[in-house]
């Protein structure tokens, strides 16, 4: 189980349905939970890699600021291609991707807001038929979300002043006194985020080299193997005729202990598999997701930066408002002040949104540099035991094989 102690998720059984460009694959999403909203402590249901999309996408727009786990990418053309031959993705591929959905629930699941998020709920437990009436029901909610400084986040029923918000957009200059809000955090934030996911992208480009190194490595191994073995098969039978009894059976032996060598070397050869396939689970794809995770993190960046630019539109226009109050004159002065109110309540609903935003990006940002802190101690210590264990068994193969070789008589 992944997840918080009171929402546990995990994700199994891919499963691939219909067959051509129809087909897909399903999931079963099992979660335990001890939240009240529940209407039970344990269910199952099945799912289809867009109903993460959905909900990725959902808890990106409901969410604004906060740093939204990353989704495995989608599948590219060339599973897509093998999906239209017939063939499928491999078990490998399908491994992979369920992987990743695991990672992204059990980080939502963990999350201390996400957790108890409506969209995730509705996805856990809900029918086939209820979670489509309920997509269908948010489309509403995504275009009511789309301009940025959406009044409806800050304040219920207050949908209808973001409409109205373009419109008290002038073009008039501002006052010459007008000075727009400044967030130094926020130029930190980014060059921070930019910073680490190019190192991050240049450690998942190397470890996957390193891994893909190990595989060729194992296949390698597989033909030595299969040429070891003929050999020695060919020093059993080679000098069966004609020869001196004493030299046919060193033959003989010579032969055996070949075999064996390429017995021994078959086997490291599936180690090397099976280490190229725990590298890939506990380090490389992990540290995929975190330079997709770095994404997310520009991403409410980029909802903060919005926010913040959205207030400042506000502001200068109210305060080109009310310059405008002072300059005209009677007749058109009772319009104007209609209009600096209502510039003036747009200005807040923005304010209001955007401290929204950087109070939750600021402390999005402190959670994510805690959890990668512990995150990375996992990937490195994992890493290293594997390659310590790995290490282990291989020379423990060469010495039981040592002994063999030595036995052997001399001419």
């Amino acid at each position: 189980m992944a997840g918080s102690s009171d929402l546990a998720v995990t994700i199994s059984s891919p499963t691939k349905k219909g067959d051509g460009i129809s087909s897909f694959i399903t999931y079963q999403v099992h979660t335990k939970t001890s939240l009240p909203q529940y209407m039970h402590g344990e269910f199952t249901v099945t799912r289809r890699f867009r109903d993460f999309d959905w909900l990725h996408t959902q808890l990106v727009n409901k969410h604004p600021g906060t740093i939204v786990p990353a989704l495995p990418e989608k599948q590219d053309m060339k599973n897509v291609s093998l999906r239209l031959s017939g063939v499928g993705m491999s078990a490998e591929a399908l491994e992979q991707r369920r992987a990743g959905l695991q990672r992204f629930i059990h980080r939502v699941a963990k999350h201390p807001h996400l957790h108890k998020a409506q969209d995730l709920q509705t996805f856990l437990e809900a029918t086939d038929q209820t979670l489509e009436a309920w997509k269908a029901s948010s489309k509403g909610d995504e275009k009511s979300s789309s301009y940025l400084p959406s009044a409806s986040s800050v304040k219920e029923g207050s949908s209808s002043l973001v409409s109205g918000f373009k419109s008290y957009l002038s073009s008039d200059a501002a006052p010459a006194t007008f000075e727009p809000e400044q967030d130094g955090e926020l130029q930190q934030m980014k060059n921070y985020a930019d910073t680490l996911q190019m190192q991050l992208q240049a450690v998942h480009k190397h470890s996957k080299g390193y891994v893909e190194k190990h595989k060729a490595l194992s296949s390698s191994m597989a033909d030595f193997s299969l040429a070891l073995s003929q050999l020695g098969s060919g020093q059993q039978q080679g000098l069966e005729e004609g020869s001196a009894d004493e030299e046919a059976l060193k033959n003989e032996k010579m032969g055996k202990a070949i075999e064996q060598m390429g017995l021994t070397i078959g086997r490291l050869g599936q180690m090397f598999t099976e280490l190229s396939e725990a590298e890939t689970a506990s380090f490389e794809e992990p540290m995929h997701e975190y330079v997709r995770l770095l994404s997310s993190c520009k991403q409410a960046i980029g909802k903060r930066k919005g926010a913040l630019e959205a207030y400042n539109k506000a502001k200068e226009t109210l305060a080109t408002k009310k310059a405008k109050v002072e300059k005209v004159k009677d007749e058109k002065r009772a319009a104007a002040e209609r209009e600096a109110t209502e510039a003036e309540e747009q200005e807040r609903v923005a304010k209001e949104h955007y401290e929204k935003v950087k109070k939750v990006l600021s402390a999005e940002f402190r959670r994510f540099q805690t959890e990668k802190l512990a995150d990375f101690k996992k990937l490195v210590v994992q890493f290293v035991s594997l390659q310590i264990d790995h290490s282990q068994r291989v020379q423990a193969q060469w010495r039981e094989l040592l002994p063999t070789l030595e036995a052997i008589d001399p001419p």
